[in-house]
């Protein structure tokens, strides 16, 4: 048997898992065995280092406590520094916007001040000159004033001088138109004299050619008969004026647009165009046509009977044959 040595660890009852106190252990110590021993030094080792663990936990725990409250401290007495410096910032850009506002207010009244001293100068200016301009418009509109009296005391002049040659002129006029009727009627007047020498002249010529003929009948007809059968033609004058009014129109009907001329006349192109062919032959100068009587004559021409001839209704047409143009 080897020698041991107890090692009294006081531990209470419940935490070693014992139902019993420790005096009543001891006195049944003798009565424990060697397992039973071991086992008890090892559950109390077991505690011992539970208990150290739990001491270091507790001292760290402490520690980590510690700092975190010096950390903490740290962080509060940094923040308030913070909003401090914060405050003290804030505080300065505050004066710096005070005084730049005032220095901004102090410039704007300055340059309000400025402003209205030249919008004064200005105003000033611009009412002379407005004043300037209404005095040299009033002695425009007196110097206008001015000249177009004289333009249409002129003008007045001009008119008065040109009606007055107008009236020289008509006057003139005038009397060259009155001279031209007194020179026409003269002329008409000499024509009628010369008409009715003619008209004279023909019928003692047709009287004697007559009173030949009855003395001595021949087969030529006679110049009174021949006379008869002519026709009154246009003059030339009649004809160069219809020739003209004929080219006109003719130029008219090319350069004007028939259908719209139709339409506006509310008429057919056909009927607008029947209207212009109808007053187109109305107007046109006709040649001489000839007659029944002469196509009568004509058959007679063989007969060459004297009382014929000298009938008063040939002689009323050698009559009249003198009172108009005839040609062969």
């Amino acid at each position: 048997s080897q020698p041991f040595h107890l090692l009294f660890v006081v531990f209470p009852p419940s935490s070693l898992g014992l139902s019993q106190p420790f005096h009543l252990l001891f006195d049944t110590m003798e009565d424990v065995s060697r397992e039973e021993l071991k086992r008890l030094k090892r559950l109390a080792a077991i505690r011992a280092k539970e208990d150290e663990f739990e001491r270091k936990r507790k001292a760290e725990e402490e520690s980590k406590r510690r700092q975190l409250e010096d950390m903490k401290a740290d962080f509060e007495a940094k923040e308030k520094e913070r909003v401090e410096e914060r405050l003290r910032f804030l505080e300065k850009q505050a004066a710096a916007r005070a005084q730049r506002k005032a220095r901004i207010e102090t410039l704007n009244k300055k340059r309000e001040e400025k402003i209205n001293q030249k919008q004064a100068d200005w105003l000033q200016r611009a009412n002379n000159e407005i004043f300037d301009i209404i005095k040299e418009q009033e002695v425009e509109q007196i110097r206008l004033q001015e000249a177009l009296d004289l333009a249409r005391e002129h003008k007045r002049d001009l008119e008065e001088a040109d009606r007055h040659v107008k009236q020289q002129e008509k006057a003139r006029w005038q009397e060259l138109e009155y001279k031209r009727e007194e020179r026409q009627q003269e002329r008409e007047a000499q024509r009628a004299l010369r008409v009715i020498y003619e008209v004279d002249k023909l019928k003692t010529e047709a009287s004697e050619e007559l009173e030949s003929f009855i003395l001595n009948p021949e087969p030529v007809p006679l110049r009174q008969v021949l006379a008869g059968r002519m026709r009154p033609v246009p003059t030339v004058t009649e004809l160069l004026a219809s020739y003209k009014d004929q080219k006109e129109e003719l130029q008219e009907l090319m350069e004007q647009d028939i259908p719209t001329r139709a339409l506006l006349r509310n008429q057919s192109l056909f009927q607008y165009v029947r209207d212009i062919q109808l007053k187109a032959e109305a107007v046109r100068v006709q040649p001489p046509q000839p007659q029944m009587v002469d196509l009568g004559r004509s058959r007679n021409r063989a007969s060459h009977s004297p009382k014929r001839s000298s009938s008063p209704r040939m002689q009323n047409r050698s009559g009249g044959v003198s009172t108009m143009r005839f040609t062969k």
